[in-house]
């Protein structure tokens, strides 16, 4: 994690970054029980992968399988992930954390954009500015998997409790080639990054953690 902080603080001068979340919708056939779960407001059936990966495209962690019609900040309370950053304090420093949009809840250990209320300030605009910049690598990472392993544009199965075990293996398999084979973000422009799930910010979910705020102020600072 500390190679990865350092490149992206290298880059983008953004200090403390070990990884980028977002979600992805991996298209399935109509199931046949719960099918209106799965109906995303893509008008498709699809299941969720809740990715975190770093500035190479490496996957440093996935959960798959929620209903398309989940919410990402769903998603990702019921993800182990969440109750490692809110449980475990020796899965990242107060000083480390991961990016994500607006979908996701401000914590301590992840950092999303200031809401545009169309007030922001030059020093909160600028902050948004370069967290979607580094954010990109995550839409980019999706868009490399869909484009390597074409099964994934539309999962065939009947068998529903697979799905998840083949998207998992098809994230292993992206995580090998780049690791032993080539740098991930290598022509790129050839795959599609378009099934990305846009961040939309519920106004139930309150951005009250103390410690996020302060912290995304900090950090603000120093852009």
């Amino acid at each position: 994690m500390q190679a990865i902080q350092d490149r992206i603080e290298h880059r983008y001068g953004f200090p403390g970054v070990v990884g980028l979340i977002d979600g992805c919708h991996i298209t399935i056939k109509q199931p046949t029980h719960n099918a209106i779960d799965f109906y995303n407001r893509k008008d498709y059936h699809s299941v969720i992968l809740q990715g975190v990966c770093d500035d190479k495209g490496l996957f440093r962690d996935i959960f798959v399988g929620m209903p398309g019609r989940m919410h990402d900040a769903r998603v990702f309370r019921i993800s182990p992930l969440y109750r490692q950053l809110i449980e475990d304090p020796r899965l990242l420093t107060p000083q480390q954390h991961i990016l994500g949009d607006a979908a996701y809840p401000l914590l301590t250990n992840l950092l999303k954009p200031y809401r545009d209320n169309g007030h922001l300030t030059e020093q909160q605009t600028r902050f948004n500015q370069t967290l979607a910049a580094q954010r990109s690598a995550i839409e980019r990472a999706f868009g490399l998997l869909k484009g390597r392993w074409r099964k994934l544009k539309y999962l065939d199965m009947s068998l529903p409790d697979k799905i998840p075990e083949v998207i998992t293996c098809a994230c292993m398999l992206h995580n090998f080639i780049i690791i032993n084979h080539e740098d991930g973000f290598n022509n790129l422009e050839e795959y599609d990054v378009n099934e990305v799930i846009e961040g939309i910010y519920e106004d139930n979910e309150p951005e009250n953690n103390n410690n996020g705020v302060l912290k995304r102020n900090y950090i603000s600072t120093l852009l």
